[in-house]
């Protein structure tokens, strides 16, 4: 009987990797589960089998290879990395109120629009166009009748993102008029100037003028400022984690 099961395990051996010979002459091969003095037990193809070893002629075992790990998943960017607005990143935004320096003081708060989202570095949108965006008149100088220039210089403080305001920080905008020293100084002046747009007062918001981080903005009378529609771009100069 032993030597009919050692026949038909023989038949059975392909891939398995321990083998085990008999006195006999007859060889099969499967995974050794146990082995003791007496006797060796062996799976083959799930047929768990012990035999005697005194039957047993030689015994050869193989290293067993542990299978390889599985391949590394790879993740996609988490949506859990929180939101910054990050120094350098520009702000292109419109005007929807205005502050000019005949009328508004140092402190006046105005409002603005995101004319573009305002997109992460990962490419996420931190605030969608046409989010509220805060300005703050940093100083403002009205001229003289005879001498001297009307002067405004803004920046912004905040912008609305998920409904609360966040505040950021920005470089200045200045808002400058000739220097009046006469009739003919404002023609003159406004002919040479070479930086910044020129908006002529309230006509400012028809041109669409756009005026950059830096620039200045000349503008005809003894007044200056910012009219309502028009276009600017401040550069953030400190990173704000959002919320």
């Amino acid at each position: 009987m032993i030597k009919k099961n050692l026949l038909v395990f023989a038949l059975l051996t392909t891939l398995q990797a321990d083998k085990i010979e008999f006195t006999n002459g007859a060889i099969i091969k499967g995974n050794i589960t146990q082995k003791t003095a007496t006797t060796v037990t062996i799976d083959i193809e799930g047929k768990i089998t012990t035999y005697a070893m005194s039957d047993v002629k030689d015994i050869k075992e193989d290293v067993k290879i542990a299978p390889p790990p599985p391949a590394p998943v790879s993740k996609a960017p988490s949506t859990n990395t929180p939101l910054s607005i990050e120094s350098g990143m520009v702000l292109h935004v419109r005007t929807t109120s205005s502050a000019n320096t005949s009328q508004h003081r140092a402190g006046h708060q105005f409002t603005m629009v995101l004319e573009s989202n305002l997109i992460s570095k990962d490419g996420r949108v931190i605030a969608p166009k046409g989010s509220s965006v805060y300005a703050t008149v940093v100083s403002s100088q009205q001229a003289g009748r005879l001498v001297g220039k009307s002067e405004m210089i803004v920046t912004l403080n905040a912008i609305e993102i998920n409904g609360k305001r966040v505040a950021i920080k920005t470089q200045n905008i200045n808002l400058l008029a000739p220097k009046s020293a006469g009739r003919d100084t404002v023609g003159k002046v406004a002919k040479g100037a070479a930086i910044g747009g020129l908006i002529d007062g309230s006509d400012g918001a028809k041109t669409g003028a756009k005026v950059g981080v830096g620039l200045a903005i000349l503008t005809r009378g003894k007044s200056t400022g910012v009219p309502a529609g028009t276009l600017l771009d401040f550069t953030v100069t400190a990173n704000t984690l959002v919320q």
